[in-house]
């Protein structure tokens, strides 16, 4: 895991994927290792590296850097990288779906701890209601999300023309899943629920493994 606190994130990368049949775990993962060590550790801008893991037998491989231009200016530079490429190597290219967030949030710094990611996308209702978005999840952090000790981060992200993340960090997978449920009857968590098209939610928990 590569995790540097001394800078604001304004991106993540969060590209989920399947390994080839022939690839074991600890494959995978002491790809992963290669890959942060000898390569992300030297690109600027990187400040945080993880591959996280789901129920499905599903991996995501989550970065976070400072701005798109050094997320663009590493995914380039990967390509010309042995680590970079030995760690897509293993990976069913068919299975590939990336996905980068803008981070909307004048300031977000990465947890200190935490074991699980909850990862959502969905569409708005109405387009037009963005600034609406963010007052909801602004109250939703103050008023539920931030009573409980296991949420260590969370935000909204832009993902492309109405279609829109959020994301939070939890210390554990059980407590994180118990919030999310919870969102269903808390009267600060329901604005957002009814702004979202239900036809649009995508929502997955993924857990921390290199």
């Amino acid at each position: 895991m590569i995790k540097k606190r001394e800078k604001n994130a304004g991106v993540m990368e969060f590209t989920s994927f399947k390994k080839k049949e022939s690839v074991t775990d600890d494959e995978l993962i002491q790809s992963v290792i290669q890959f942060e060590t000898s390569f992300l550790a030297n690109q600027e801008g990187v400040l945080f590296h993880c591959l996280v893991r789901n129920f499905n037998n599903e991996y995501a491989n989550v970065l976070f850097t400072d701005n798109m231009d050094s997320l663009n200016k590493l995914l380039e530079a990967a390509n010309e990288n042995d680590s970079a490429k030995h760690f897509f190597s293993l990976i069913d290219n068919e299975s590939v779906n990336m996905i980068f967030h803008k981070i909307e949030k004048e300031i977000f710094m990465l947890p200190e701890y935490f074991s699980c990611v909850e990862h959502g996308t969905f569409s708005l209702k109405n387009k037009d209601r963005f600034d609406d978005l963010i007052k909801v999840s602004n109250t939703i952090e103050k008023e539920y999300l931030n009573k409980t000790e296991n949420t260590k981060a969370h935000f909204i992200g832009t993902v492309s023309e109405n279609l829109y993340s959020e994301v939070t960090f939890g210390e554990t997978l059980g407590k994180t899943k118990e919030t999310c449920f919870g969102y269903i009857e808390n009267v600060f968590c329901k604005p957002l629920l009814e702004m979202a098209d239900e036809t649009t939610m995508k929502l997955d928990f993924w857990y921390l493994i290199a």
